[in-house]
């Protein structure tokens, strides 16, 4: 027998020997599967927590740069009033 053919007789079972005993600390430690296991839905619960916090951060940006616009606008006089309610280009007197 060649080295290759020993490593798939003894390997291959203690593989599967192992996966089998990992299951079974997950089943002691996790407790035991539900009788329908819905592991897509809890990888597309975990996606949607990671997409809603990306979506938070996008409404938070479009917030900055919304009030961002808004400062430069009041930063540039237009539509200010003097205390007469004349605009404040126009002069009080005329």
């Amino acid at each position: 027998m060649t080295t290759f053919g020993l490593v798939l007789v003894v390997g291959v079972p203690l593989l599967v020997l192992l996966v089998y005993l990992e299951g079974k600390r997950q089943s002691r430690t996790y407790g035991s599967p539900s009788a329908r296991p819905n592991l897509a839905g809890a990888g597309l619960l975990e996606l949607q927590k990671h997409l809603q916090a990306d979506r938070r951060v996008d409404t938070l940006v479009e917030q900055v740069r919304d009030e961002a616009a808004e400062t430069e606008q009041d930063a540039g006089g237009e539509g200010r009033v003097c205390r007469g309610g004349a605009p404040s280009g126009a002069e009080a007197g005329s």
